[in-house]
């Protein structure tokens, strides 16, 4: 068992009291440090960088306990941050706590079971996202992978086939429902880390996939060992499998044969919440009364979805050609000419296979890089407007709009339309409401 104690006193960072329901403004009151415990495992770093933002500011003095084989004892702090699963010694502290009238957040919803406040990233809405994301790409079949099946891994998948589902009903072609592979059904509970048995059980599984395909992976882990079996079977990745994870874990992502692509599931900005929340629950203030969801709004494309896929030779080509000249893209008889079709003939093959017209996916494809560019550099947004081809910045501002619920400016700054669902966890206004 791991047990260690540390105090965060020193000097806070970035005010954050208008988040975390109290005035950040200096007093003359002697502070009172809070005592709070940290249950949180596996220990991702995105979550603890959250949960620090809050701690460090509030001089929280913190226990951290993970890999327990019981319940620490004699512990009487003031609240408790935890991730709750299958785990016993978890379970039973977390039920002494709630007797005791002690305040406690989960950051999960593997135990819908259990009555908790919680603050959650928005599973359903990543999977949404990743079929948004393989959509992107032109993929219609797509496949979900996990080592376990619980509640969350559940709504990441019901999230990935209901947005497969809209793709499908959007373009008219044929899609069916995800393909779903769960390890622990497959194989024996004391061989899940068997890599020969793992490539023996899913290899011909694989292998029998029509492709292309779009596999889903529960988190980036599972991604990469899915990659280093498609790549040992001979299965081409993107083009035959394109394989998105969840969680962005950079350092895992991007240090692979094919660096993998991955939905952020925002974890910093949950511990963060949840340490806000706790704080609010430690006050007095009354939990709320269903779980705080955190959108998830980003896929961090790398290599592994790097992939226009069609089973048509003739959409591939033409779609290869406007990705490549989004700022001054050929006309549509132009790129017929070049495919050898007539441009009826063309038109035809785009909504057939993409359930729009062409005006439509070239639209599309800009904003898509538009957004690549407006999160991953500091280009003026007018620049950015004449590199994905729009005619002028006011345009630009108006089609993203439309598409995305936000402007450009604000998009960038992280102010998406899903963002509302946030304010759940938003502080009442303590001036107003103590004023009437």
């Amino acid at each position: 068992m791991f047990f260690a104690q540390t105090s965060l006193d020193g000097e806070s960072g970035p005010q954050y009291g208008s988040a975390c329901g109290k005035p950040s403004m200096k007093t003359d009151e002697p502070k009172r440090i809070r005592h709070v415990m940290l249950m949180v495992d596996p220990p991702i770093p995105a979550r603890f960088d959250g949960i620090m933002r809050h701690a460090k500011e509030r001089g929280w003095r913190l226990t951290v306990a993970n890999r327990l084989v019981r319940a620490p004892r004699g512990w009487d702090g003031d609240g408790a941050i935890v991730t709750l699963r299958g785990d016993p010694a978890v379970l039973r502290f977390v039920e002494d706590l709630s007797r005791r009238g002690i305040p406690v957040v989960d950051l999960t919803l593997h135990r819908p079971d259990v009555a908790l406040p919680r603050v959650i990233p928005d599973y359903r809405g990543a999977g949404l996202l990743a079929a948004r994301h393989f959509a992107d790409i032109g993929l219609k079949r797509t496949a979900w992978f996990s080592v376990e099946w619980s509640n969350v891994q559940r709504l990441f998948f019901e999230g990935l086939a209901d947005g497969m589902a809209g793709v499908a009903s959007g373009s008219g072609g044929p899609a069916g429902p995800p393909a779903r592979f769960v390890l622990s059904r497959l194989v024996s509970r004391s061989r899940l880390d068997d890599p020969d048995r793992f490539a023996a059980i899913l290899g011909p599984h694989l292998a029998s996939l029509p492709k292309p395909v779009g596999l889903l992976a529960y988190n980036d882990e599972e991604a990469a060992r899915l990659l280093g079996l498609c790549l040992d079977a001979g299965l081409r990745v993107p083009d035959e499998i394109a394989i998105l994870g969840i969680g962005n874990d950079a350092f895992l992502c991007e240090n692979q044969a094919v660096p993998l692509s991955s939905v952020d599931d925002e974890l910093e900005r949950c511990g963060f919440l949840g340490a806000c929340l706790l704080e609010r629950l430690m006050d007095g203030e009354p939990p709320p009364t269903a779980p705080v969801l955190v959108p998830c709004t980003r896929v961090w494309a790398r290599q592994s979805t790097g992939v226009l896929a069609t089973e048509n030779p003739i959409l591939r080509r033409v779609l290869e050609r406007l990705c490549s000249r989004l700022a001054n893209p050929p006309s549509m008889a132009q790129l017929a000419e070049e495919a050898g079709v007539s441009r009826a003939t063309l038109d035809r093959i785009f909504q057939r296979e993409l359930g729009r017209p062409a005006h439509a996916e070239l639209l599309r494809r800009r904003l898509i890089r538009a957004k690549e560019l407006l999160s991953d550099s500091a280009l003026p947004i007018a620049e950015i407007s004449r590199v994905c081809g729009f005619c002028n910045p006011g345009y630009f501002a108006v089609a993203f709009s439309r598409a995305e619920g936000v402007t450009p400016r604000r998009w960038r700054r992280g102010e998406t339309n899903v963002n509302k669902r946030e304010r759940k966890i938003a502080p009442p206004n303590r001036e107003k409401r103590h004023g009437t």
